[in-house]
C-alpha cells in the first residue's frame, strides 16, 4: 500500500506540472490547441486601425527634402539608366555643381579604327562625293572619318587639321585613346610614319602655324603629361611636343 500511495503522489505531481506547462490555466494540450483554432477567424476578421489612430508623420525640417529609396531612383546618361544611388550627391547644391561636369564628359562617336579608305568606302578622287563631303563638314563628321581624311586628303587637309586641333583641346583623352587604338598602322608616303604620329603632327602644326603656339594647347599638353607619364600615350605626347617646337621654329623663328 505504501508503494501505491507513493505512485499516486508522483502521478499527482506530474499532472500539476503538466497543467503549469499549459499556461497555468488548467487546460490540457488538446484543449489549448482547440482554443487557438477557434480564435483564428476572430483575429483575421479584425479591421485595420484607422489612420486617425496612427501617429502623424514627422515634418521635414526647413531645407531638408524627403529622400526616395535609392533603388527607385534613376538618371539618364547617354541614353542609359544609371541607379541614382551610385552617383547622386548628398545635397541638391552639390548636384548642381557636378551637372556641368557630367554634361562635359567626352562622347565617343567613331565607328572604325582604321586608316584604310576602303573601310569607309572612300577614294581620294575629286569626284568622290563622300570624300569631298567630309572636307566640307569637318566640324560634324565622326572622329574616324576626320582622321582618315586628314591622312589621305593631301593639300585639302587644312580644315581637317584645324578641326583635329580643336577636338584635341576639347577632348584630349578621346583623341589620344583613338590614336592608341590605331596601333601600328602606317601611311605609305614620306618615310611611312605611324598614322597616329602623323595625326599628332597635324594637330601640333595647326596650333603652331595658325595660332602661334596657343596657351590652351600648352595647358592641355601639360595636363595630359600629368595623367600619362608612360606608355603609348606618353609617346604620342612626345610627338606632339617635338612637332610643335619644330613648327614654331619653322613658322615663327621661335625655339621652345
Amino acid at each position: 500500500m505504501n508503494k501505491n500511495a507513493g505512485r499516486a503522489v508522483a502521478l499527482a505531481l506530474a499532472l500539476c506540472l503538466l497543467f503549469a506547462a499549459c499556461g497555468g490555466q488548467g487546460a490540457l494540450p488538446s484543449e489549448a490547441a482547440s482554443s487557438r483554432e477557434t480564435e483564428v477567424p476572430a483575429r483575421t476578421a479584425e479591421t485595420v486601425p484607422s489612420t486617425e489612430s496612427l501617429p502623424a508623420p514627422l515634418e521635414a525640417s526647413p531645407g531638408e527634402e524627403e529622400a526616395s529609396p535609392p533603388e527607385m531612383e534613376a538618371s539618364a546618361f547617354n541614353g542609359e539608366e544609371v541607379p541614382a544611388a551610385s552617383t547622386r550627391p548628398e545635397s541638391g547644391a552639390l548636384a548642381e555643381d557636378i551637372a556641368p561636369a557630367l554634361e562635359g564628359l567626352e562622347k565617343v562617336d567613331w565607328q572604325i579604327v582604321s586608316i584604310d579608305l576602303d573601310s569607309f568606302g572612300l577614294t581620294t578622287r575629286s569626284d568622290d562625293e563622300r570624300f569631298m563631303d567630309i572636307m566640307g563638314h569637318t566640324d560634324t563628321v565622326p572622329l574616324d572619318q576626320l582622321i582618315v581624311f586628314d591622312l589621305w586628303g593631301d593639300a585639302l587637309t587644312e580644315g581637317s587639321s584645324e578641326e583635329l586641333r580643336s577636338r584635341f583641346l576639347e577632348a584630349p583623352d578621346t583623341v589620344l585613346a583613338y590614336l592608341v587604338l590605331m596601333g601600328d598602322q602606317r601611311v605609305d608616303y614620306w618615310d611611312q610614319p605611324l598614322a597616329a604620329d602623323k595625326i599628332c603632327m597635324s594637330i601640333a602644326t595647326a596650333d603652331a602655324a595658325w595660332h602661334g603656339g596657343s596657351e590652351e594647347f600648352a595647358q592641355t599638353l601639360a595636363a595630359c603629361r600629368e595623367r600619362y607619364s608612360s606608355g603609348r600615350v606618353a609617346e604620342l605626347l612626345d610627338v606632339l611636343e617635338r612637332e610643335h617646337a619644330a613648327s614654331m621654329e619653322r613658322n615663327h623663328g621661335q625655339s621652345q
